[in-house]
């Protein structure tokens, strides 16, 4: 186990140093996000309603966590398959769950730095956050449960390899369902139940009640619900990743893909 946590931690310093070779990729992090998101949320602005505001801006920048995660996570394999050291991993001792435990670190840390200047820029100008103990408690557990929903989609994006040239478009599909500038309450009842099938849901809705009424019991119901959701996505993410893995391994197609 200690040794599992050893290489998890080795290989999530790998890949942040690879990332301070390349100074103008913080520069990117810095900025892109906060472009992104920007439009959405001074669109909100216009209401002069600060919980629009605060809706907009919650769910676009947990959306966003998404979009970095099944990037580095969801999509993982597919970074090392185009550093070319793909096989070099797979040989390797360590699992696959634990590599993309090792990606899920590393892409943490990169949202906690792009949450940071997104959040510096919104304040400089005019657009306030209040920032409590329970926005970072919400930060810290929706890094661990967009992991496991990630690994869900790496097992998919292994199991079924051309799921992954359907990336964006999926991520944006769960923004919406999730209710990333619409709170899902406003959608017809049969798209809700979509919705409360995906964790991002109850993380963004934990993130409003926080900012906006600051309901403690709602929030940690919230986080209760979507801890339960995804266990289950990881479970059957990893019973995923282990059959695609024997399957790829079966035929001999590692070096092939």
């Amino acid at each position: 186990m200690l040794d599992t946590l050893k290489s998890v931690f080795i290989l999530a310093m790998k890949d942040l140093k690879v990332r301070r070779k390349y100074k103008f990729v913080w520069i990117n992090m810095a900025l892109t996000p906060f472009f992104m998101i920007a439009p959405y949320v001074f669109s909100a602005k216009i209401t002069t309603q600060q919980d629009i505001v605060n809706n907009i801006l919650i769910g676009t920048l947990l959306w966003y966590w998404l979009n970095q995660y099944f990037f580095g996570v969801g999509d993982g394999f597919s970074e090392e398959r185009m550093e070319g050291t793909l096989v070099t991993i797979v040989l390797s001792p360590i699992s696959t769950v634990a590599f993309l435990f090792s990606k899920a670190i590393d892409t943490f840390i990169m949202n906690l730095y792009i949450t940071l200047f997104t959040l510096l820029f919104f304040w400089l100008l005019g657009i306030d956050i209040y920032l409590s103990f329970y926005f970072f408690l919400l930060l810290l557990v929706s890094g661990l449960y967009i992991t496991f929903f990630s690994i869900f989609f790496a097992g998919l994006n292994l199991l079924y390899k051309r799921i992954g040239t359907l990336n964006y478009s999926i991520q944006y599909g769960i923004g919406l369902l999730s209710g990333m500038v619409n709170p899902v309450s406003n959608f017809p009842f049969y798209i809700r139940i979509a919705s409360y099938l995906l964790p991002l849901t109850y993380l963004i809705e934990a993130g409003r009640v926080i900012l906006n009424s600051n309901d403690v019991t709602k929030f940690f119901f919230n986080l209760l619900t979507v801890s339960i959701i995804s266990v289950v996505y990881l479970v059957v993410g990893v019973a995923m990743l282990k059959k695609a893995e024997h399957l790829i391994r079966q035929k001999g197609e590692w070096e092939e893909w």
